[in-house]
């Protein structure tokens, strides 16, 4: 069988000693494009699969998992929800730019890839079945504990604007109809023809730092770039730094419902409230193309951090050795203990300088298996751990996102993952 140009697929009649131009073949639907693929060499569609997997190349067939990303995924704690706590696997890639991260999300079970989200093309034909995208942006420019360079107004204008411009460029925007809410009625512009890099440029005007706070284009540069090629996208999360400003969060979330999906909405919730021994607040965005979404409502199960490591909950904790804020510089272990982060790896017992957390007790205080399997030094394990998206919001939300139960689920997990103190969820689960 070889292909066949006159017939646009693979026949009898046609006997070339070459394939067919990248994109005519690429551009075909169904069993004429799984043809074509079959067609060629192992070698050729890992080229043009590359960096995504050969499989994704395939169109989607019932049955098989739902395809997803995982962007700027770190080591995985929005997996790990999923997986972990839900029980759900998706066929999700995670991409991020780090190689500990990117090598513990492997270690655990991910599928992960080194790649820069400025070099992420949504139009790739390999993503032309991705219905799930998370996005974990770095978020030193907007929280309270980074620079905040993010906030200053002249940097959140050029980000909107830049939001909208790619929005625009991607096509979506009414051309006639969708008033009223009826976004059925709407005839959208046709896209532009603008690379991904040009787009990446509109934000490079931001001051002193373009890296962290414009990174907040990519929901709309992936997620909008997915809808324009035609991918059945039906769920988008988006974790940041509770501060993020409102106009940012407008920005994007307008652009989904422009784009006429159903459930738009942003939310602040604390891991603290979920059962993690740390508190951890972020915003979080849930988008959902046929949903409406109800706002989350927390359990109310805490866990004290001593509990969830074995400590004595008198343990004071020094987190800036002598220096002194006005915050303090010590806080008690027996109760939810303030956000981990990078710098955990010095926090020590204030009677015991010797006595430090370990990177398993990082896990627990975290919200993960203290098996999870970190990989790289101390300094960059604790700097993962104090970036993760914490498996137990990821799971809730993603729960809202799929319309599963998410109480049950959790409090079997975390009766698992602190016996000692929540083992007593596990028979209220299994009763309920």
């Amino acid at each position: 069988m070889s292909w066949c140009e006159e017939c646009c697929g693979p026949c009898e009649c046609y006997d070339p000693d070459r394939l067919p131009p990248e994109p005519q073949g690429l551009e075909l639907k169904g069993n004429a494009l799984v043809a074509y693929l079959d067609s060629l060499t192992e070698e050729q569609r890992q080229e043009l699969a590359g960096p995504w997997p050969v499989r994704w190349l395939y169109p989607w067939r019932e049955g098989e998992p739902e395809r997803g990303m995982n962007v700027c995924g770190g080591c995985g704690g929005g997996c790990a929800g999923l997986r972990l706590v839900l029980g759900v696997e998706l066929d999700m890639v995670c991409i991020d730019t780090n190689a500990d991260a990117t090598a513990t999300a492997r270690a655990s079970g991910c599928n992960a890839i080194l790649l820069d989200v400025t070099d992420l093309d949504p139009r790739h034909p390999a993503l032309r079945w991705t219905r799930r995208v998370v996005f974990t942006m770095p978020c030193p420019d907007w929280s309270v504990a980074g620079r905040r360079l993010g906030l200053r107004p002249e940097n959140v204008k050029i980000l909107t604007d830049a939001i909208s411009d790619v929005a625009e460029a991607y096509g979506n925007v009414w051309v006639s109809g969708g008033h009223g809410g009826d976004v059925s009625t709407a005839v959208f512009r046709e896209p532009l023809d603008v690379s991904v890099a040009e787009m990446w440029s509109w934000v490079d005007e931001l001051t002193q730092d373009k890296r962290t706070a414009g990174l907040m284009l990519a929901p709309v540069l992936v997620g909008m770039g997915l809808i324009a090629a035609g991918a059945p996208l039906d769920s988008v999360i988006i974790e940041q730094a509770w501060t993020l400003p409102e106009e940012v969060r407008s920005a994007i979330g307008i652009e989904y419902v422009v784009a006429g999906w159903e459930g738009v909405r942003w939310d602040v919730l604390d891991a603290g409230q979920f059962g993690s021994p740390s508190a951890r607040k972020r915003a979080i965005m849930s988008a959902s193309r046929k949903r409406r979404l109800d706002a989350v409502k927390a359990p109310g199960i805490t866990t004290w951090a001593s509990d969830a490591i074995g400590w004595d909950p008198e343990t004071r904790i020094n987190t800036r050795g002598v220096r002194k804020t006005s915050g303090g510089n010590e806080f008690a272990l027996g109760r939810t203990m303030p956000g981990v982060t990078s710098k955990i790896r010095g926090w020590y017992d204030a009677a015991d300088c010797e006595h430090r957390f370990t990177i398993a007790e990082v896990c627990l205080l975290v919200g993960l298996p203290a098996d999870f399997p970190v990989v790289g030094s101390r300094t960059s394990q604790c700097r993962q751990l104090g970036d993760v998206l914490s498996p137990l919001v990821a799971a809730v939300v993603w729960a809202v996102l799929l319309g599963l139960d998410w109480e049950l689920p959790l409090r079997r997990y975390l009766a698992g993952l602190y016996e000692n103190v929540h083992g007593h969820l596990e028979a209220y689960a299994e009763a309920a």
